[in-house]
């Protein structure tokens, strides 16, 4: 048999095949447009905090009973669908959900009139998401244009004790006020998250980048209910760059969050597979992670780790990542001098894992956060305008430096090939 050739000869045919190649490496992170990608997220851990964020949320009380909790989330792509993720993972009995209204979001905690649609869940307006298991919604048809607000309403009928990782919500007065503009003696409280992502299929949005740390990466301290984290701002910038407007973005940072140990919260290593590699469309992460994991070793001596305990970890997150054809991007730890659990020591540590980061090669790319936060004249610590007083969160000026340091070119090249 004679070999098949083609007319455009051998060297033109071994072309095509490369171009095909490249086309495919290119494209191959890309979902299609009737598939579901992750728009919010807000990841669920075991660990409750005991102080609230700002002097306008109170901390709530410890269980729900016979109330409506009212959550604020904001999606940057726009969408032709959307369902919610409920969250039972660390709870341990069944959660029986009364009814659970999503609608846009108004001024402190009201909805738009109008614009009010119920959720189901295998065609029911009620649900129970079993002990230790999320649950989703029906998927609802629904155009909501970019950089919405939208208000999602839970009625609990039954005491509840909510889910610990906690985010400034509304909780009513007793009684089902899910499909009501405004909750009656609605306050503002540090409470507990049952809504851990939204999906939505999107008519722009091809890719998600998801955003893997500690408070700092959650926006703690930003001012509540603004999307002023330096996520947030990082995906107005990719929405509005004609080269990355097909990202969109999700946010997995958990207060006090560590990469090797759990508690405070569940460790990065292992809810790595839950909050970031189950993310529906995820092409890359973000990974700011580790400055717990210094200031807890002098806190808690017994879970000290040290500068290569903490790299040994971002490789194993890389490894897990490329396995999936995901890439990562490395940021480095910012600074932390007069913070509570600093340390000299500490401080050696933080150096050392921010030159691996930004010389090691193990990254697909690499941000540097440390040189837009440290203060010039003392660059172990954070610019004193830039941050909120305690010396390691920023404010919202601090988080937009943080996103402004972002390289946009980072996310409108193809992505590596694992």
């Amino acid at each position: 048999m004679r070999p098949y050739r083609t007319r455009l000869g051998d060297s033109a045919a071994i072309g095509l095949v490369i171009l095909a190649m490249l086309m495919a490496t290119t494209c191959r992170a890309a979902v299609r447009p009737d598939a579901w990608v992750g728009a919010w997220g807000f990841s669920s851990t075991s660990f409750v905090p005991t102080k609230a964020p700002s002097a306008n949320a109170s901390v709530a009380p410890a269980d729900f009973d016979n109330v409506t909790v009212r959550q604020i989330v904001r999606i940057v792509q726009p969408a032709n669908r959307i369902r919610i993720r409920l969250s039972n993972e660390f709870g341990d009995a069944p959660l029986h959900v009364g009814a659970v209204h999503v609608a846009l979001a108004g001024e402190d905690g009201s909805t738009l009139p109008g614009s009010d649609h119920v959720l189901r869940f295998s065609g029911r307006p009620d649900s129970w998401v079993p002990a230790g298991a999320p649950l989703l919604s029906d998927a609802v048809d629904w155009k909501i244009p970019p950089l919405s607000k939208l208000a999602i309403s839970i009625y609990l009928p039954e005491r509840t004790t909510p889910p610990a990782h906690r985010l400034s919500e509304y909780i009513s007065a007793p009684g089902d006020f899910t499909a009501a503009q405004t909750l009656p003696e609605g306050t503002l409280a540090r409470s507990g998250a049952l809504i851990s992502e939204l999906d939505i299929v999107s008519p722009s949005a091809r890719r998600v980048l998801v955003t893997l740390g500690d408070s700092i990466t959650e926006g703690f301290g930003s001012t509540v209910n603004e999307f002023r984290g330096w996520s947030d701002r990082l995906a107005e910038r990719l929405a509005d760059n004609r080269a990355t407007r097909d990202w969109s973005v999700v946010n997995a940072g958990i207060n006090s969050n560590r990469l090797l140990h759990n508690g405070p919260g569940t460790g990065a290593l292992a809810r790595f597979d839950r909050d970031v590699l189950s993310v529906p469309g995820v092409a890359a992460i973000i990974l700011l992670e580790g400055i717990n994991d210094i200031g807890y070793s002098n806190t808690v001596p017994s879970e000290g780790v040290g500068a290569q305990e903490i790299i040994a970890a971002y490789r194993q997150l890389i490894e897990r990542a490329h396995a999936r054809g995901i890439s990562v991007i490395g940021a480095t730890i910012t600074p932390f001098e007069g913070a509570h659990y600093y340390v000299p020591a500490g401080e050696q540590v933080r150096q050392t894992v921010n030159a691996w980061i930004r010389a090691g090669g193990a990254f697909d790319g690499v941000i540097d956060f440390d040189a837009a936060m440290r203060d010039p004249a003392h660059p172990t610590q954070v610019k004193p305008d830039l941050q909120r007083g305690d010396h390691l969160h920023p404010n919202d000026t601090g988080y937009a430096a943080m996103a402004d340091a972002i390289e946009l070119r980072l996310f409108s090249k193809p992505l590596k090939k694992h």
